[in-house]
């Protein structure tokens, strides 16, 4: 787009953070309920899969990862937004409040199973709640902005 004269570096700043954060609320709006929904299960599934022998837990997490993968794809698809892997709307802020928790819990789980059965389950959901809440709630404060 071309400008009628000259515009200040204020003004260049100004139009550039109102391009980022519109970028932002569009991408975190455009997210499905669904996807978070369906993620945080699958991730879910990754703590109960602790409890399978160890071929079937190495066949679990990889049928499960290609879930995920397939979940992330078809929800870039239904929000219009194809950023893929290289780049991304979210923030490192974002990041950490959306996978930092589930991260500590599935890490948590892997010492904790070998001596409560009961962990896996309660780690499952757990790991659901966190990722599935923050991210239905990360999508509803995007869309108010």
């Amino acid at each position: 787009m071309e400008t009628e004269g000259s515009i200040s570096a204020a003004e260049a700043s100004a139009a550039l953070a109102a391009t980022r954060s519109s970028r932002a609320r569009v991408a975190w709006a455009g997210y499905p309920a669904w996807y978070w929904l369906l993620t945080g299960a699958g991730l879910g599934v990754l703590s109960v899969a602790l409890l399978l022998p160890k071929g079937w837990a190495l066949a679990a997490v990889a049928v499960t990862a290609g879930v995920l993968v397939g979940l992330a794809w078809a929800a870039s698809r239904a929000r219009g937004v194809c950023e893929y892997w290289t780049r991304s709307a979210m923030r490192w802020r974002e990041v950490v409040a959306l996978y930092g928790p589930v991260a500590v819990v599935l890490l948590a789980n892997a010492f904790v199973a070998r001596y409560a059965s009961w962990s896996p389950f309660a780690a499952a959901a757990l790991v659901f709640l966190l990722f599935a809440g923050t991210g239905l709630l990360l999508s509803a404060r995007a869309a108010r902005r």
